[in-house]
């Protein structure tokens, strides 16, 4: 009996020592994890932060003279503060509470965030983790990888400094330097940060990209480049998924034929519509014009252009640059050679050969006519020409000359030191043409009445008054140098005793040459 008691209580033994060794270093294991949480609850309640628990581990050892911490091997994992932390290695040290980790490195935090890497140091005094080698960061559609990274995870920001790169469907975004904030869903980059798209690439000193909406913030020196354009500026944003962008400080939107400037720009990639805000320049490069204003529009597709608020039109002439101001201009590609421009409502043009104001004006560069409408005025050295409707001819180097049609009166100033003193000359139409800044030829037709100012010797005749069917004048050094009339006719002279100078007018007369623009200033300022 005592021998079958001695091989029973064997056996219990023996199965006794087969289950301790298979549940003792997990309940070692457990012992260990769970005696920060006897040891908290023999203190007071001061806000000590909460020690690294062990959740599991294959093996446990503890050497205190070579370590001073926990080693844990196979499967380990341990938890802080609700984030679970993975790896293949673990030292714990219990009174610095942080630890040293390798192999498989895995950290969660909620249900989306998940950071990977070969090696950690986790501080559990500020919640801060150290990862290196193969580091990737992954939440949803949002892929971070860098060499090593900085994981804040009380406040579930992950920092890079030695180059990183976050992938979201279709954007790569890379730099030296990276914060991303997972409960904002918000990176930030700086140093070389570039963005590639299929469609475009971004550069940049400094910018935040917000992985919600798929939209990136500027915030310094930035560069969007396309096939087909191209944007700079220094501060704005860039929704990638609407393809919407505003633009502000020193923004400048660049296409193949338009360079669009203003305070802000705002850009729509489909459809090709940009529009630009305050101190507005826009440059025609291949019609070498450039546009003025407060408010432009521009539509690519179509080559159209609007502008407003202090709007001005330039064209640059070899010799010399033609402005027409307006409170609204057109602007549209006909080709790619010409254009057309539409000017509307207190019309003023400025060039050093002419001037003039009229209701609205037309220009279209394939015939280089410039038409003026509605009771427009043009100004020449010392002259005055005024019509129902008139145009002006634009060459490459300067405007030829002019054409009035309708009630159409020419005046010029003959004499500089008596301002009452004017040749005079009306018709149905008149035509002049203009040389070296002054007008040297002029031919009136139809309904012609003369009244001019010959000279003898450098002195004053009288005064000539001529009604006939066709007048052509040459002037020289603001003089009429000769006159030719059809049909022939020497017309009436009396001498300058028996006029009355400040009244010899012809029907319309209406002298506003002090009103003419004389500098940029004057073409929104002379109404």
């Amino acid at each position: 009996m005592s021998g079958v008691l001695k091989a029973v209580s064997g056996n219990r033994l023996k199965e006794m020592y087969r289950v301790l060794k298979h549940i003792l270093p997990g309940l070692v294991v457990w012992l260990f994890s769970n005696a920060s949480l006897f040891a908290q609850k023999t203190t007071d309640n001061s806000k000590k932060p909460a020690l690294i628990r062990i959740k599991q581990a294959e093996s446990l050892s503890y050497d205190e003279f070579k370590t001073n911490a926990r080693i844990l091997r196979g499967n380990v994992i341990c938890e802080h503060e609700g984030a679970l932390l993975y790896c293949d290695t673990a030292y714990i040290y219990e009174k610095e509470n942080r630890m040293q980790a390798s192999g498989h490195i895995l950290i969660t935090q909620g249900d989306s965030i998940r950071v990977t890497a070969d090696r950690l140091l986790y501080d559990g005094k500020n919640k801060m983790a150290t990862l290196q080698n193969n580091v990737k960061c992954v939440e949803k559609d949002m892929v971070l990888t860098t060499p090593s990274m900085y994981f804040d995870l009380g406040r579930s920001v992950a920092s890079y400094y030695s180059g990183g790169t976050i992938v979201n469907q279709k954007n790569t975004l890379t730099s030296q330097h990276g914060h991303y904030y997972s409960a904002s869903k918000e990176a930030c980059f700086n140093l070389d940060v570039k963005l590639t798209n299929p469609d475009y690439t971004m550069n940049s000193d400094t910018l935040k990209y917000r992985i919600s909406n798929k939209t990136v913030y500027f915030l310094g020196p930035s560069i969007i480049l396309a096939k087909s354009d191209y944007i700079y500026c220094e501060n704005g944003w860039y929704d990638t998924n609407k393809e919407i962008s505003r633009f502000s400080k020193n923004a400048v939107l660049v296409t193949s034929q338009q360079k669009l400037r203003g305070d802000s720009l705002v850009y729509d990639r489909l459809n090709k519509t940009g529009k630009a805000f305050q101190n507005v320049t826009m440059i025609d490069t291949a019609e070498k014009s450039i546009l003025f204003g407060d408010l432009a529009e521009y539509r690519e597709k179509s080559h159209e252009a609007w502008v407003s608020g202090k709007a001005i039109y330039a064209r640059i002439l070899e010799k010399d640059t033609l402005f027409l101001a307006a409170e609204r201009l057109y602007q549209k590609d006909l080709d790619s050679v010409n254009n057309l421009v539409l000017a509307y409502r207190h019309v003023r043009l400025l060039h050093s050969q002419i001037q003039a104001k009229a209701d609205s004006a037309a220009y279209t560069t394939t015939d280089s006519l410039l038409h003026f409408f509605y009771a427009p005025v043009l100004w020449s050295k010392f002259a005055q020409a005024s019509a129902k409707s008139m145009n002006a001819t634009v060459g490459k180097k300067s405007v030829l000359g002019f054409r009035l049609e309708g009630q159409a009166l020419l005046l010029q100033q003959v004499d500089s030191m008596r301002t009452d003193k004017y040749n005079q000359l009306s018709g149905k139409t008149i035509t002049g043409v203009l040389s070296q800044d002054t007008i040297r030829k002029v031919t009136v037709n139809g309904n012609v009445e003369v009244l001019y100012f010959p000279k003898n010797n450098n002195k004053y005749m009288g005064l000539n008054n001529t009604n006939c069917n066709e007048a052509v004048l040459w002037f020289k050094n603001n003089e009429v140098e000769r006159v030719s009339l059809k049909p022939r006719t020497a017309g009436s002279l009396k001498p300058l005793k028996e006029i009355d100078v400040p009244n010899a007018r012809l029907k319309g007369f209406n002298w506003q040459y002090n009103n003419r623009p004389k500098t940029k200033a004057d073409l929104h300022e002379l109404h």
